[in-house]
């Protein structure tokens, strides 16, 4: 007679929330709102005391996703509840994209003579964004098992060595490549977005509540 060993529940928990945090970003807010903070760190690249403003937005769109979430997904696919909001994570890996590139500038410029001085603004500024990007992407694919964020992740490396290698000429600046590879990212982000959003619109009808007849 051959038993069958108990599943373990650790692994039970673990396909749980992949489940739940799939439920969470397949509806394509997330896309959205990712996009559109992307697009105002890469404001901020060239307006630097918007960086800290930044911060704010930051909050603010983490908290805009769930309505915008629920208002997609209420009556479609259920509700699915997740111990953090799934765009934080993804939020702050933009964040740090803008910071971190932002803070070694300010380091290798001011060793190099004057801080922000464009002669010294390292050209490589956009690899380091896109790695940071790279990353965020990949764990939130890691978490929800969703395709796309792989793809997200691959166009932020390819995307950035891009605006690193390309010789665009005198009319861009070192500090432009850093921005136009986030204005870039934001585009792409905000356009699977809407893809994603109307495609699951389309195929996921909202299911008509059951009502009770009394009998």
């Amino acid at each position: 007679m051959v038993t069958r060993e108990p599943s373990n529940p650790a692994d039970s928990l673990d396909v749980f929330r992949r489940r739940a945090h799939r439920h969470a970003v397949e509806d394509g807010a997330i896309d959205l709102i990712v996009g559109l903070f992307t697009l105002t760190v890469g404001v901020a690249t060239q307006r630097r005391p918007f960086l800290a403003l930044a911060v704010v937005y930051l909050g603010a769109m983490a908290m805009a996703w769930r309505p915008l979430h629920d208002r997609l997904t209420s009556g479609r696919t259920g509700y699915a509840e997740l111990p953090d909001a799934p765009p934080f994570p993804l939020l702050s890996a933009v964040m740090l994209a803008g910071l971190v590139p932002m803070g070694v500038i300010a380091a290798v410029t001011m060793a190099n003579g004057r801080m922000w001085n464009l002669e010294g603004w390292p050209g490589w500024a956009p690899v380091l964004a896109g790695l940071i990007l790279g990353w965020g992407f990949l764990d939130t694919a890691r978490r929800s098992g969703v395709v796309r964020f792989h793809v997200f992740a691959a166009a932020s490396v390819a995307g950035s060595l891009f605006f690193w290698l390309f010789p665009f000429g005198p009319r861009i600046n070192p500090s432009d490549r850093l921005t136009l590879f986030l204005f870039v990212m934001a585009g792409v982000l905000m356009a699977v977005g809407a893809a994603t959003m109307s495609w699951f619109v389309r195929t996921r009808p909202v299911v008509p509540e059951e009502r009770c007849d009394g009998r």
